[in-house]
């Protein structure tokens, strides 16, 4: 779904770009060309300053910038700041920092030294700037500027951000710092973020902002368009929703609508009656799959009354799938996000040695097995050095089963219901793969070591252990899901786990039986 949802916005998110700063793409007579693809670097609209002029024309080249000549532009950049820095340049270091655009400015401050973060920041003249970036850059280093910058410069940078986003930047601080910052923002804007702040984080209600604009259905469309445009500083992309007594959501009117309709018509007449909504309680993966699925700019959060409370934007849903599939990866991996903010092992080692205490003791359980048949492991040496590969392969089939099975079930494209008809499917997925592997291995230990038998017992094997893995792989991931964990975990440690001393029970059990000889030894 992400490769998706990205793919497609980035063909749509000049409609709401105001809150990310991204300029459209200017044609070669200055207006606004027709591409709808946000600019990297070229001229601007980003709250009427002056045109960023980071990447320049390349001669002999076509029209347009590719990602190459962005990064190397970008690293370039960050090269000039740091000696700017280290000089103590301070006013060229100001000059320069004017025309970087927002995006790359949080590039370059990702690229500086950890001591030079909150000195670079803080030269950053234009507080919508620095608000933008301050909300692009990597956790590790909002965290730096969070912690080292004044409060009398943070809180105007705070006071920049859209609601929505200034309340999430609250809500990762420190307490103290929290309240601190918080005491000291406009009274309008501390009623704003205590407001979103009483949502549960990852539900609608605390990514949604409250910065929307609505009409009343007894409007005419005159009156509606004259409303519009004086409110030009409020997003509303393309949708105008449309509410009745107490606030309460009656409809929804796209732009193209309102500018065709006749005049003297009512909003009430005009609109779309069937609104897709969510409530303030609804979860952020469930607003993610129904903007992904019905290919929506922004979508309308409502609370228990109906009354229209806010609404969420797509350049929010992009933040929430890049959230999501890092913290996903992360599980999958073993370990946690709050990974990446640190840099002493220390801490590090802490967030991973729980995660590996499933694989730990896994493998003394694989020992164990191992040790109940090691007569016949004393007998037939060769059976030693197919462990490797029989354990491997298996493995990463488990890996591969795991992560499209987590995944399905993250988009919705897969559901608990659904078990039966995936584990069918992983069975003989399975099955194709042992087998071929199976034959190409049995082969192989019959010409290394010159026996039917042990062919026979690795081919086996291999075909029993590959389709157990991917059984496996599904059926811990939807086993996690029914009981409300995350799935994630289980694609990492718990599968490896299981598949390991599985593939060597298996293992043993076909070769007692194959080279008659005891099953148990001692």
């Amino acid at each position: 779904m992400v490769g998706g949802v990205v793919y497609w916005a980035k063909h749509q998110l000049f409609t709401c770009a105001r809150r990310r700063g991204m300029p459209l793409v200017r044609s070669a007579d200055g207006d606004h060309g027709s591409s709808t693809s946000p600019a990297i670097g070229l001229g601007s609209d980003f709250s009427e300053e002056p045109e960023y002029m980071l990447i320049p024309e390349v001669p002999n080249k076509p029209a347009g910038v590719s990602a190459g000549d962005v990064n190397t532009k970008v690293r370039r950049l960050t090269e000039t700041v740091e000696r700017l820095c280290h000089r103590g340049a301070n006013q060229p270091l100001q000059k320069l920092l004017t025309k970087v655009h927002p995006a790359d400015l949080a590039t370059v401050l990702g690229g500086l030294p950890d001591h030079q973060v909150a000195q670079v920041f803080d030269a950053v003249a234009n507080k919508q700037v620095a608000a933008q970036a301050l909300v692009q850059v990597n956790p590790r280093v909002q965290e730096l500027i969070l912690s080292e910058t004044p409060d009398n410069r943070l809180v105007p940078v705070l006071e920049a951000l859209p609601p929505d986003e200034r309340a999430l930047l609250i809500r990762q601080l420190d307490p103290e710092i929290a309240e601190r910052l918080l005491s000291e923002l406009h009274k309008s804007s501390q009623e704003e973020i205590e407001e979103l702040l009483q949502y549960a984080p990852e539900t609608a209600g605390s990514i949604m902002t409250t910065e929307y604009f609505s009409l009343h259905e007894d409007m005419s469309v005159e009156q509606a368009i004259r409303a519009v445009r004086g409110h030009g500083n409020v997003e509303m992309v393309f949708y105008l929703y449309v509410t009745g007594l107490e606030e309460k959501l009656r409809g929804v009117v796209s732009m193209r609508q309102l500018l065709l309709a006749k005049p003297e018509l009512t909003l009430r007449e005009i609109m779309n009656h069937r609104v897709l909504k969510v409530t303030t309680d609804t979860h952020q993966d469930e607003v993610a799959q129904l903007v992904d699925k019905y290919r929506l700019l922004a979508i309308p959060v409502v609370d228990g009354e109906e009354h229209l409370v806010g609404m969420i934007t797509v350049d929010d849903v992009i933040d929430v799938l890049e959230t999501e599939t890092t913290q996903d990866m992360l599980r999958m991996a073993g370990t946690d996000k709050s990974e990446i903010l640190t840099h002493s092992p220390f801490r590090i080692a802490g967030i991973r040695l729980p995660w590996l205490l499933a694989a730990f003791l896994g493998g003394l359980a694989a020992t164990f097995v191992i040790q109940k048949f090691e007569g016949i492991l004393a007998e037939v040496i060769a059976l030693s050095a197919f462990l490797p590969v029989i354990m491997g392969m298996a493995g990463n089939v488990g890996v591969q089963s795991a992560t499209v099975t987590v995944r399905g079930l993250a988009t919705g494209s897969l559901q608990v219901r659904d078990i039966w008809t995936a584990l069918y499917k992983e069975f003989r997925v399975g099955v194709i793969l042992g087998t071929f592997y199976g034959i190409i291995l049995g082969l192989y230990g019959w010409w290394m070591f010159d026996s039917l038998a042990l062919a026979q017992v690795v081919g086996y094997t291999i075909i029993g252990n590959m389709t157990g893995a991917a059984v496996l792989a599904i059926l811990l991931p939807m086993m996690f899901q029914r009981l409300g964990v995350d799935p994630a975990i289980a694609t990492g440690p718990f599968v490896t786990t299981a598949i390991d001393v599985f593939g060597v029970l298996n293992y043993f059990v076909i070769a007692s039986a194959i080279l008659v000889l005891p099953q148990v030894h001692g």
